[in-house]
Parts: C-alpha cells; sequence; structure tokens
C-alpha cells in the first residue's frame, strides 16, 4: 500500500506561512517592563557578593546541591576531591573551558576528555562512558540558589545536561542577589547567547504520579565549587 504524496499540500502550508509573515512587525515597547518592578532601572545598586556568599549556599543546598567552598589557590583540589569522593575517573570538559589551565595538574590522574569534537562523533562515549562534566559559569542566583551558564562551543551544553555528575566552579564575584540583578550585570541582549541555561540543583521531575524524581533525565548530582575570589578574602586564602 503506497502512501498519499503530502509534499504538494506540505508546499502549500508553507507558503501561506511565510506570505502572512512578509510585513514586518512593529518592536517591542519595553518602557512599562523596564520600569516595573523588574526592571533594570528599578533595582538601584548591586549588593555586595560578600554578602551573599551565605544566602546563595543556603539556597542551593535546599535545592539538594552540593557546595564546596573553596580559594583562589585550592579550587583545583577541591574540583578533584568533590570527583574523588563520588568516584569518577572518567570526566570531559569544554575544549577552551576558562577553567584551564587550573584543572590540568589536578586532574592528571584522571582520564579526561576534551569536548574537541562534534557530539555526533563521540556521543555514546558521552552519554554511557563518562562520569562527570565540569563546567564554569556566568553568575549566581542568591535569593533561589540558582547557576547561570552560556554555553557555547567552548563549553557545549551537553557536559551540563547529561554526565550523572556536574561540578561547576562559581567564582564569588559574580554572585548577584537576583535574577533580573544578574540580566543588568551580564546583559546578554549586548552579545545573544544561543542560550542561557539556568540550573537549581540536580535534575528533576514530577511527571510521575506528582512524585518528585532526581536524576531523570541529567544529572543526578550537582556539585558548586563556590571559590572565594573577593577582594577582602586574598590576604586569608
Amino acid at each position: 500500500m503506497s502512501l498519499p504524496d503530502t509534499r504538494p499540500a506540505r508546499a502549500s502550508i508553507l507558503g501561506a506561512l511565510r506570505a502572512g509573515h512578509a510585513a514586518t512587525l512593529p518592536a517591542p515597547h519595553l518602557a512599562p517592563y523596564l520600569g516595573g518592578p523588574y526592571g533594570r532601572s528599578s533595582l538601584g545598586p548591586l549588593v555586595d557578593p560578600a554578602m551573599l556568599l551565605e544566602p546563595f549556599e543556603t539556597a542551593a543546598r535546599a535545592s539538594r546541591a552540593d557546595v564546596l567552598r573553596a580559594s583562589r589557590a585550592n579550587w583545583p583540589q577541591a574540583v578533584r576531591a568533590a570527583l574523588k569522593q563520588r568516584g569518577c575517573t572518567r570526566v570531559a570538559i569544554g575544549a577552551a573551558s576558562p577553567l584551564q589551565p587550573g584543572l590540568d595538574a589536578a586532574l592528571r590522574d584522571l582520564q579526561v576528555r576534551r569536548f574537541e569534537q562534534a557530539l555526533e562523533q563521540w556521543k555514546g562515549e558521552l552519554f554511557d562512558a563518562v562520569d562527570a562534566g565540569i563546567t564554569s559559569t556566568e553568575a549566581g542566583i542568591a535569593d533561589t540558589g540558582t547557576l547561570v551558564l552560556c554555553p557555547g562551543a567552548r563549553e557545549p551544553r551537553t557536559l551540563s545536561l547529561v554526565p550523572p555528575v556536574h561540578v561547576a566552579v562559581l567564582m564569588a564575584s559574580s554572585l548577584y542577589a537576583s535574577l533580573p540583578a544578574a540580566l543588568r550585570a551580564l546583559t546578554p541582549e549586548a552579545d545573544m547567547p544561543t542560550n542561557l541555561l539556568l540550573i537549581s540543583g540536580p535534575s528533576k521531575t514530577a511527571d510521575i504520579q506528582q512524585t518528585l524524581a532526581y536524576g531523570a533525565h541529567g544529572p543526578k548530582e550537582l556539585v558548586i565549587v563556590l571559590v572565594d575570589d573577593l577582594p577582602a578574602a586574598e590576604g586569608q586564602t
């Protein structure tokens, strides 16, 4: 039994859609939003990141993330200790990760795989053999314990979405009180990324019988290495 040829119908539908969007839409008027309670003009001065260390850690732990404090000098060792504690021997990092070369020496006794080729060429290994993915972060949001990641060619988003353990390195100087405050500082619209990832704890879902389950479609564990790089702490670390 042969199936009917649907190509003419498809071409007709797509043609109608294209014709309907031929007119240029007016630019959105953002003044009401920007002047409202979540607009950048109403946020006031940014909060000192030193005041956000404890709130961020409390909120992150409430979302079942593990938070490890570290200094400028020992954060690579903190990453290694987190991996060792969880039995992770095969780890993946971005081909141009900003965490290098700091991690190179600390992870020399592990099997480190750099994301240097197309996903299709090593997808099986990434999904089946890699124990942990290590990423940098753009920011941390204190009121929800959320990480902001800006994935791209140097650090593809699959590093934080696929391996069972995600280790994220967060600088304390990039802590912000809220999401609007972080977006005001990061200004992603100036160089719009493909996407921004907002990560609060390990992956979770309540789709089945409304019962919350962790690690259903992503990392079962999120480890945040919080690096105290603030000026007041430099003499103590």
